[in-house]
């Protein structure tokens, strides 16, 4: 006759079988909450503060609030405030202040009001408030992607208000002819498993997980949710950085993954060309998404970036 498992082993296997379901169900949700562990285990404070037009932003802060200039970080589509935790902490051990935000309608941020609408002005006017709230005159801003995008509108909004510029594979400098526009604001938003295997392949060259079944479900249903259907939806030509870039700040910053299929290269080479005393920092071997393809290189260029 076989013996019962001794009530705490019952208790681990159930609590692994349980694990292993959630990871199964809803495998992204699991990284958030890790994410927001991860968070709190380095002293991060959670707070939300009021945003445009009546709607709560929420963010984490990180290190001493005796730094001089804090560094607000921004994530992409599709993303929230916990892809950027292992910089965050390795800015503030650094010694630096860190801020980082969710996104309207991102992670615990609400939507924003109909009157600021989910494209770049939008995000911009939360950056504002967020600043305004925490009472932060002038920041060093770092941006991924479409946070890169929204990163460089800020700092063309208000200038006065940034110090550093950082764009991280960042969005708005490229202008695709109407068809190709088309077709990739399709595929931001992949309608089956094979369009969300054809999104993973053009996000990434270093695969951050396997492209698994569930996996892959998971990371579609992400980007097929309402919040990045209605910012896919909002974005236009007109709030882009293309034909601006004389205007960023002296000395921005861009770093660019060499093989980045969705914002190529040569269009941030051109960029950085026509940006005043810019500089442009180029990881090799990694796509659209150097923070998480080449962590530990990425984050010496930050560093590395915001110091001079």
């Amino acid at each position: 006759m076989k013996r019962a498992l001794p009530p705490l082993a019952l208790a681990a296997v159930l609590l692994a079988a349980l694990g292993a379901g959630a990871f199964f169900a809803d495998p992204i949700g699991l990284v958030a909450d890790a994410g927001a562990l991860r968070f709190r285990a380095a002293g991060a404070r959670a707070t939300t503060v009021p945003g445009p037009s009546g709607t709560r932003l929420f963010a984490r802060e990180l290190g001493p609030r005796s730094a001089e200039t804090p560094v607000v970080l921004l994530h992409g589509l599709g993303a929230a405030s916990h892809y950027w935790v292992e910089t965050a902490i390795d800015l503030s051990r650094a010694g630096r202040t860190v801020i980082v935000p969710d996104a309207p309608g991102s992670g615990q941020s609400d939507p924003p009001a109909p009157e600021t609408g989910w494209g770049i002005p939008g995000r911009v006017a939360a950056v504002s408030a967020l600043l305004d709230a925490l009472g932060i005159r002038k920041a060093d801003l770092v941006g991924h992607s479409l946070g890169g995008w929204t990163a460089g509108a800020f700092a063309l909004a208000e200038p006065h208000r940034v110090r550093r510029l950082v764009l991280v594979d960042a969005a708005g400098f490229s202008k695709p002819d109407p068809r190709a526009e088309a077709e990739l604001r399709a595929s931001l938003s992949p309608g089956d498993r094979a369009g969300a295997r054809r999104l993973y392949d053009l996000l990434f060259l270093r695969k951050p997980f396997p492209a698994s079944g569930f996996l892959l479900d998971a990371f579609g249903r992400q980007y097929r949710s309402g919040s990045v259907v209605a910012t896919v939806a909002a974005l236009e030509e007109k709030d882009g950085l293309l034909g601006r870039e004389a205007e960023l700040p002296g000395g921005t910053v861009f770093i660019h993954g060499a093989e980045d299929l969705l914002c190529p290269l040569p269009d941030t080479r051109a960029a950085f060309a026509r940006a005043r005393g810019a500089r442009l920092f180029v990881i090799r071997g990694t796509g659209h998404d150097a923070p998480l393809e080449a962590p530990r290189l990425f984050r010496e260029t930050l560093r590395a970036a915001l110091a001079q």
